[in-house]
């Protein structure tokens, strides 16, 4: 539950004392609101324009409060996501590996994004979570401010497609141990079924046929103050049991490009991954305000991940300006890497080519540059303008390089 709740936090207000009133019950609600709409000013094959939202409802129980369990909590939201039928990237064929805006993602549908109970043991040490949930609300998440997805949320089940973010869920489990002040452990295991991706099952709250296996995250979680700034550092690993399809070797261990044979299937995947959020100053007179930055980090799965490994780096600034103290502005960098594997087989098999052959694209690295400026206009309403150029997107050089400006506009009423 909110600890600072304040209802002058929402557009609504305190809806004639009812928001209060049913806070001191131990009941939060919110209506959340997002819009994000873009434009290619170069690269791909057409200038377009293309927009996506999301209309997500929010319920967090305070259960001891509520019903007298002390330590327990409910948590549950509904996620409406519209919009462009077809996204960005693809109306204008950009190429990228990732999407310029990375609210489309899981289509227009409205999905159960999340129905946890969450338990606290021994004054918080022990936490365990059950229920359904996004992984990347447990394990490998940070916040997702840019509209550019290299940058958003958990970065490791994207590239491997191992589990499933909002506004997606599956049915997991997690416990984490806080073992000193600034030292923790979290473990936990969520379902793999793709049946949860299908518009038809948004709204089941059970379980669709398809489980095909399980994956098992760990993360050790440090939050160390360096002269006073404090840091949240995590180093994860996860294997998944359910597998994929390798990239490119048939069954018979030869380059499927060449055979013409169907590729192999291994039964599980690993990965691991490092996320650095560190506060770098904070001014004397107002500690909110300063430098910040994030360094984000993974290595995946090279057989049967197509990105294998993927770094960003990131600088902000919480309020440039003494007159707007609650303004962002931030700029980052990220590399994505095409596995060897892939690349290596895209070059054999451009080599048995004639001279005169196109070919396959010997797909390499991604590079994308992005920079925002967050208007935080009140508590409840804030507006982004964005700027995002790509080299290289999609990997290859046959792609022109492209520049999107792009538009968020938040709300929480």
């Amino acid at each position: 539950m909110s600890a600072d709740f304040n209802a002058d936090h929402y557009l609504f207000g305190d809806l004639n004392g009812l928001r209060s009133q049913l806070h001191e019950q131990g009941i939060d609600f919110s209506l959340n609101y997002t819009n994000e709409s873009g434009y290619n000013l170069a690269g791909g094959s057409r200038h377009t324009s293309a927009f996506a939202d999301e209309t997500s409802i929010r319920t967090a129980v305070d259960l001891n409060k509520f019903w007298g369990l002390d330590g327990a909590h409910f948590y549950f939201a509904v996620n409406m996501r519209g919009g462009s039928r077809d996204n960005l990237n693809s109306q204008a064929e950009l190429g990228q590996l990732k999407q310029s805006l990375e609210i489309y993602g899981r289509g227009r549908v409205t999905r159960i994004s999340e129905l946890r109970y969450q338990q606290l043991f021994w004054d918080g040490a022990w936490e365990f979570n059950i229920g359904r949930m996004g992984v990347s609300s447990q394990f490998g998440g940070r916040e997702c401010e840019f509209m550019s997805l290299s940058f958003c949320g958990a970065q490791f089940n994207k590239q491997s497609a191992t589990g499933y973010n909002w506004p997606v869920s599956q049915w997991a489990a997690s416990l984490r141990v806080q073992l000193s002040d600034d030292w923790a452990v979290k473990a936990g295991v969520f379902q793999r079924n793709p049946g949860f991706l299908k518009r038809s099952q948004g709204l089941n709250f059970l379980s669709p046929h398809g489980t095909i296996g399980m994956m098992w995250p760990v993360e050790l979680q440090w939050t160390p103050i360096f002269a006073g700034l404090p840091g949240t550092w995590k180093l994860g690993y996860w294997y998944d049991t359910a597998g994929a399809a390798d990239l490119v070797t048939d069954a018979q261990g030869n380059n499927s490009f060449i055979s013409g044979e169907e590729v192999r299937y291994h039964g599980s995947m690993n990965g691991s991954y490092l996320i650095i959020d560190q506060r770098l100053t904070q001014l004397a007179d107002d500690p909110a305000r300063g430098w910040a930055a994030y360094l984000y980090a993974d290595l995946n799965d090279p057989d049967t991940t197509e990105v294998s490994r993927q770094l960003s780096l990131g600088v902000s600034y919480l309020g440039p300006f003494a007159s707007r103290p609650h303004d962002k502005w931030s700029v980052a960098l990220a590399y994505l890497h095409v596995s060897d594997h892939l690349s290596d087989a895209e070059r054999a098999y451009n080599g048995l080519l004639a001279t005169d052959a196109t070919g396959k694209a010997i797909l390499t690295d991604e590079e994308t540059l992005a920079t925002y400026y967050k208007f935080q206009l009140t508590p409840a309403l804030a507006v982004q303008p964005e700027l995002q150029y790509t080299h290289n997107p999609g990997a290859t050089s046959r792609n022109d390089d492209t520049l999107v400006i792009a538009l968020k506009i938040d709300a929480v009423f």
